[in-house]
């Protein structure tokens, strides 16, 4: 199961949901494109993500990149422990910083 859903909102919150691996993670980067605009904040609530390999953390490092090009700022919350786990064993906790919840 694939969904994510955005809340209009000053900040846009999206909230991602199932797996984020090597099958789902292009179709998703795909339809982020649009998800940062200058000046904006962006909260990505991973709450949802079931499973995430390799690939789902690789796409969090395209999304720090789209966001970082379009002049948005950007945040991730709630990320499973799993993937949590990935982050850590990769030494990536200073490029990808993920909070429990949102503040």
């Amino acid at each position: 199961m694939m969904s994510d859903t955005a809340e209009p909102t000053e900040t846009n919150t999206v909230r991602v949901e199932g797996e984020l691996d090597v099958d789902n993670v292009p179709a998703r980067l795909r339809k982020s494109a649009d998800w940062f605009e200058r000046g904006q904040s962006t909260v990505i609530d991973l709450g949802g993500v079931t499973h995430s390999d390799s690939a789902g953390v690789a796409l969090l490092l395209e999304w720090i990149r789209d966001a970082q090009e379009e002049g948005a700022t950007l945040r991730f919350i709630n990320a499973p422990p799993q993937m949590r786990a990935i982050i850590d064993f990769c030494g990536l906790n200073e490029v990808i910083s993920v909070t429990r919840r949102a503040a």
